[in-house]
């Protein structure tokens, strides 16, 4: 190979790897960005994005100059996060600690992030809503073998699951009653308490 072919060969090699900078970049930007959708959720501007990457705005749009594939990328991080933690809850030997295990992600994942209450088919495409009804599915799962081992009450569907762990999101404020740091943890409880089945 004569010493032109090979440049441009490593010019080609070098256009293809994004450079250490570049790929730091954009890992700050997702974290930021999914920081800034738990907070603020799936409206939440580039401005407030960077701020929360400590980077300037340019860069997040360097980054991901269409909105729709940052929100997707956001998306998928948590989806398939939640994936995870249903498939290992399935894969549980006692359906009752997998269910709750479930249960108690969920819960936690929606105080995290604003950007799972909203309508998320609007957002990121097929890939995302593929994911979405993935996740639903392991919910349905998960939720109908407790209830096949009398662990969980048989008068609950399984779409309810979902919003029964929104109601164990304690909000930081009620009323002027501030939530305590052990308050969510006996709410979650409680409500556990109300699906175990006799």
């Amino acid at each position: 190979m004569n010493a032109r072919r090979q440049a441009a060969t490593s010019d080609a090699s070098d256009r293809k790897t994004p450079r250490a900078d570049a790929q730091r970049n954009a890992a700050l930007v997702l974290a930021g960005a999914r920081r800034a959708v738990a907070s603020k959720g799936l409206d939440v501007s580039y401005h407030e994005i960077a701020r929360e990457a400590g980077v300037g705005v340019g860069t997040v749009y360097r980054r991901f100059p269409e909105r729709d594939q940052l929100m997707a990328a956001v998306l998928r991080d948590i989806l398939n996060e939640l994936i995870r933690t249903a498939e290992t809850s399935l894969e549980c030997a006692d359906p009752w600690e997998g269910f709750t295990r479930l249960f108690g992600d969920l819960a936690t994942r929606t105080a995290e992030n604003a950007g799972l209450s909203g309508t998320l088919d609007a957002h990121g495409g097929p890939g995302i809503v593929a994911l979405r009804h993935r996740l639903l599915d392991l919910i349905r799962q998960a939720t109908e073998r407790a209830q096949q081992a009398g662990v969980l009450r048989d008068d609950v569907d399984w779409q309810d699951i979902p919003f029964l762990t929104q109601a164990a999101v304690t909000p930081g404020c009620f009323l002027g009653l501030p939530a305590d740091p052990a308050r969510g943890p006996r709410t979650l409880r409680v409500i556990l308490d109300g699906l175990h089945g006799s």
